[in-house]
């Protein structure tokens, strides 16, 4: 296929399944235009509306308060890419991928990982409860089960590789236990051992909206159904965003695309890759009241469960239903959510019940199934920085949180703000984040094929949630 035909798929499709989080939230802001025209000129361009590019445009205007002109523009209604099609949990990794993480990275930056994600949920729940956001954030627990021999023994790896980390804190150890045999099975019917860890679980649309309305109020201004077609670098050293309303110049360009990231930076092709996930959300026909633990389990199909407040659950993954052609062609490197493949909305149907014996004899009904694109990369880790050693002066980037975004997002996103203003970064993210030339030039054990190493599939959605 030529490169402008695979480029022209690598931008948001004009069709979309619909998210539960989207249908039944307020949607005063879904083709939100804060003025009728687009500015001529702007100091700051963010392109993206999700998590990502709201938190750049939150941070810039009301924790920095600057005074600089910030566009942030939208090429669907707004949060309508990854963020408004997850999970709906911000589940912090802890102990997943520590052995991996301490021989690549060492035990330092294994630690740096695990509590920059510890101390993540209690940053955005400051954060909620400062701006009074309404979104549903609540603590829980989350309880990661292995019901596959193979993938047991990586995770036992991985959990004594985070116990005997000296760098992480021992309060943060001590949150995170481990059970075995009959009083693991007690909650998953096939299950070896089972790791509890603190967790919390969000109504990421409503949050990142309840951001918007704020940094709309301190100057934002927010143009959705805008997509930014191209980018060019002018003499002046400025950035020329051309979309089907107009052009718009910026000082700076932010691009916060994650599974769209190639459209617009030929340079990221094959650095993000677009992987769709598959999310259902059920109610209940009983009156039975449900445990609102968060569950999270982490079988050969790396599937997730979540009970809500409702009673009503989420269920992600179903990852075993499209590690093989034609359904993998459907959800791999490919960034269309329009669509999705029957047997894995079908493979939900009764999932609950199979799996979990408290949820064994409740009755559920499905009634939203839908598919969001991730933005994958080749270690796992999102791209977050400066571009200008790409010839790219004056453009930032955070993108590429493969699936995991929501207990990373806004500090990265702090941080970039920091960057982009020109100030001193006080907020610390860890080093594997951060864009480097290593990190552009390497390929070293790509993400992807150390899950099918790992579990024999290709990944699902959220696995570990956006």
């Amino acid at each position: 296929m030529e490169y402008s035909a695979r480029k022209q798929q690598a931008f948001p499709s004009k069709e979309t399944t619909l998210s539960y989080w989207i249908a039944e939230a307020d949607d005063k802001l879904a083709k939100h235009r804060t003025t009728e025209k687009l500015p001529e000129e702007v100091d700051v361009l963010i392109i993206g509306s999700g998590f990502s590019g709201t938190s750049v445009a939150f941070n810039m205007l009301v924790e920095e308060k600057t005074e600089q002109k910030v566009l942030l523009l939208e090429a669907r209604d707004v949060c309508s890419g990854a963020t408004g099609r997850n999970g709906g949990h911000m589940r912090s990794y802890y102990h997943h991928d520590q052995y991996e993480f301490s021989q690549k990275y060492g035990q330092q930056n294994a630690a740096d990982i695990a509590m920059f994600e510890h101390e993540e949920i209690n940053v955005v729940e400051k954060l909620v409860e400062k701006y009074n956001i309404d979104c549903n954030f609540v603590r829980r627990t989350s309880y990661v089960t292995y019901d596959d021999p193979s993938l047991g023994k990586f995770g036992l790896r991985d959990y004594y590789s985070f116990l005997n980390n000296p760098y992480i804190d021992q309060k943060v150890k001590d949150q995170v236990k481990i059970v075995f045999d009959e009083q693991a099975r007690k909650e998953h019917v096939n299950t070896a051992f089972g790791v509890y860890t603190p967790t919390s679980s969000v109504w990421p649309y409503k949050l990142v909206c309840g951001l918007l309305e704020i940094a709309i109020s301190k100057g934002l201004n927010l143009q959705t159904n805008t997509a930014v077609e191209e980018l060019e670098f002018l003499e002046d050293g400025t950035w020329l965003a051309k979309t089907p309303r107009g052009t718009v110049h910026a000082g700076k360009v932010v691009v916060t695309t994650n599974a769209y990231t190639r459209a617009l930076l030929p340079d990221f092709w094959d650095k993000i890759m677009p992987v769709k996930g598959v999310v259902s959300h059920l109610k209940t026909e009983s009156n039975k009241t449900l445990a609102t633990n968060m569950i999270h389990t982490m079988p050969v199909e790396i599937d997730y469960i979540s009970v809500r407040d409702d009673d009503s659950l989420i269920i992600g993954g179903g990852g075993k239903t499209y590690k093989t052609s034609p359904n993998r062609e459907m959800m791999v490197d490919n960034a269309d959510d329009s669509y999705f493949p029957e047997d894995t909305e079908q493979y939900f149907v009764g999932y609950a019940n199979r799996n979990y014996k408290s949820l064994a004899d409740v009755e559920f009904v499905n009634d939203y199934t839908w598919t969001g694109c991730m933005g994958f990369t080749e270690d796992g880790f999102p791209f977050v920085g400066d571009l200008t050693a790409y010839g790219r002066p004056n453009m930032f980037i955070s993108a590429g949180f493969t699936g995991h975004g929501m207990p990373r997002i806004f500090s990265c996103s702090k941080y970039l703000s920091e960057l982009i203003l020109g100030k001193k970064t006080t907020t610390r993210i860890p080093a594997p984040f951060k864009l480097s030339i290593e990190r552009m030039s390497t390929v070293d054990s790509p993400y992807l094929d150390s899950l099918v190493e790992k579990c024999g599939t290709a990944p699902d959605s959220n696995c570990g949630c956006k």
